[in-house]
Order: C-alpha cells, then sequence, then structure tokens
C-alpha cells in the first residue's frame, strides 16, 4: 500500500523521555497526540493536493485515503478507490452521451451513448451499454486516487516532507502542554 509514515525515531524518544522524566505517564500521550494530529494533518495536505489534480469533490477524495494511528506509529495511504463520474462537477448528459470534466488542466470529455440513470438502490451513477445489445450496463468511474497520487511527480514526496516537519514541532508542542498540565 502506498503510504506516508510517520514514526518516532530513538533519538526523539530518548530526548522527551529525559525531559518529561518527571511527568508520570507523559511520554506515550505526548507521543499518542503529536502522530494523530501529524497523521490527520497529512491526511488533509494530501486531499488538497490531489484536489488541485482533479475536479472530484473533497468528501470522494477523502474515500480514497486511509488512517492508521497508533500511539509510536501513523501512516496515510491511498486506497484504489474509484469515485463515479458524477462526483466530477460538471459532469451532464447531453443529446450524445454524458459530457464530463476530470482534471483540472485537459478539457472536456464524452462517453457516446452514456447515460445518466438511479439504480433500484438508490444509486446515481453515468452507465454505458457494455456490447452492442441492451444489456449488460457498466459504471463509468473516474480514475483512482491511488493512480493520481503516484501519478503526479513529486506529490508524495512534498506531502512526507511536509509531515515529517510538523511531527517534531507538534511534538514540541505536547511536551510544553504537558509540562502545563502537571505544573497547575
Amino acid at each position: 500500500m502506498l503510504a506516508i509514515k510517520v514514526t518516532v525515531d530513538e533519538r526523539s524518544f530518548k530526548e522527551a523521555a529525559h525531559i518529561l522524566r518527571a511527568v508520570p505517564r507523559a511520554v506515550p500521550r505526548v507521543f499518542r497526540r503529536a502522530i494523530g494530529r501529524t497523521v490527520d494533518m497529512a491526511a488533509t495536505d494530501l486531499k488538497r493536493r490531489v484536489g488541485k489534480q482533479i475536479t472530484a469533490k473533497k468528501g470522494d477524495i477523502s474515500k480514497g485515503i486511509s488512517k492508521k494511528k497508533t500511539t509510536f506509529y501513523g501512516s496515510v495511504g491511498a486506497k484504489p478507490f474509484r469515485p463515479g463520474l458524477l462526483a466530477f462537477p460538471g459532469t451532464k448528459q447531453t443529446k450524445r452521451g454524458v459530457s464530463y470534466r476530470l482534471s483540472r488542466t485537459a478539457g472536456r470529455k464524452r462517453i457516446e451513448h452514456g447515460f445518466i440513470a438511479t439504480m433500484k438502490s438508490g444509486h446515481r451513477g453515468v452507465f454505458a451499454r457494455g456490447q452492442p445489445s441492451r444489456l449488460p450496463i457498466v459504471e463509468a468511474r473516474g480514475p483512482s486516487i491511488w493512480r493520481i497520487i503516484t501519478g503526479t511527480v513529486g506529490l508524495l514526496k512534498a506531502c512526507t516532507d511536509v509531515a515529517g516537519n510538523r511531527l517534531g514541532k507538534l511534538i514540541n508542542d505536547q511536551i510544553g502542554v504537558e509540562f502545563r498540565r502537571w505544573k497547575r
């Protein structure tokens, strides 16, 4: 799985343990909160960067991003989720089919003889006939979030660098929080 990994190195752990030696059980709390916030911020940053590449709605982009958090480790990953074409604003039915726009830089495309329909379950989507006969119909989907992340040069590295810088700052902030709580 493609992921941004957020881990605590041994040197940071020893420094924090030395600084917080007077505060009981503070080290796990500091790292859990710092890693949790870093993972959340990294996921938001990744969503924004993917949103600059495609026109899909933020909620549909977030369905393709997974987060895992533990006390000393966290990760933000991409799932092979492909949003339906209706998740992209500007998708519309025309006389000749369905017109849509995936990328912010590319033009509009069209699915000849495509149609927008609502299934019995209530699911709306863009469909096309798979063969010359009427059935089966196939739902048209956009690119996977994973493919966008891997296909955009430097996107993953930029997110990883930002997350690494934030982790150090958030650890220091959480150490300050623990000391302020302990002095009360």
